[in-house]
């Protein structure tokens, strides 16, 4: 494949040599806007960035998608083992946050500016981000990755199968046997996996004997969410309205087999406006 060079992306975008070069390198007397479009121009032909720094030092770069999974305990822990490892090694830790940034092109800018040799992707990615984050030519690991699909990359997955089986297992050792599985399984690919961990665990109780009602919550109605309840760009994380009307429809003692903590909070929420009582009315 053919280098690109600086003179091959000024005749794309019908600009000088010595624009290209000064954007490029971030120097000064270069508008944002300019800067942006030609570094995305480069990015796009497959020009290969400069990460060296002047000091030398390696530089890893954690993307996430909203700074707010920071106050989560579970990402949290595995946020801080990073450092704690980055740290011990030398290493360089930065995180760019794209939900911040004012449009999903600022991340490519962004993460080209921090030079890093590096990239860990945490959680959820949109498909557009990731094609484009791919074409900065760094080493990328990815932990809970969003899809199966991607069977080329460096990955680091929990293990949701036998999560989603031990959650089970532990409402039928408490004797429910009204079971409701809810959560968008086509959100992630980690919910999936403790979908067919938790199916799996239920089709071997019901094999063994065990009499159960289970309810199947675990696709997403667009048009059924309820309004104004979550601002937190994860409307699609399961279907509420589904989950109400079923709440409202039965008597007995039900319990709840949610997929993540977003969809254990909207959970509780929905449980609250129905007046019911956890613990009491419903399990979760």
């Amino acid at each position: 494949m053919k280098k690109v060079s600086f003179q091959d992306i000024a005749d794309e975008l019908g600009v000088s040599k010595s624009l290209v070069s000064l954007a490029i390198r971030n120097k000064y007397g270069v508008s944002e806007s300019t800067r942006q479009k030609i570094v995305l121009k480069a990015i796009e032909m497959g020009y290969v960035f400069d990460t060296k720094n002047s000091q030398n030092q390696k530089k890893v770069t954690l993307l996430i998608k909203n700074a707010c999974i920071l106050n989560g305990e579970f990402w949290r822990e595995i946020i801080s083992g990073i450092e704690s490892e980055c740290a011990r090694r030398g290493i360089i830790f930065s995180i760019v946050s794209w939900m911040n940034l004012n449009t999903r092109n600022d991340v490519l800018v962004s993460l080209l500016d921090k030079k890093s040799q590096g990239l860990i992707v945490l959680n959820q990615v949109q498909g557009k981000i990731n094609e484009k984050i791919k074409k900065l030519h760094v080493p990328i690991v990815y932990i809970d990755m969003v899809s199966a699909s991607e069977s080329n990359i460096n990955q680091v997955m929990a293990n949701n199968f036998s999560a989603g089986m031990k959650a089970i297992k532990y409402l039928l050792e408490k004797g429910h046997k009204n079971i409701v599985l809810f959560g968008n399984i086509d959100y992630s690919y980690s919910f999936l996996q403790r979908y067919y961990g938790a199916n799996k665990e239920l089709k071997n109780a019901i094999r063994n004997g065990a009499e159960l009602n289970i309810k199947y919550l675990t696709s997403y109605n667009s048009n059924n969410l309820i309004d104004e309840v979550y601002q937190d760009d994860e409307t699609d994380l399961c279907d509420d309205y589904s989950l109400k009307e079923y709440l409202q429809s039965v008597n007995e003692h039900v319990a709840i087999c949610s997929f993540n903590d977003g969809i254990l909070r909207r959970v509780i929420r929905i449980v609250k406006e129905l007046n019911k009582k956890i613990g009491e009315d419903i399990s979760i």
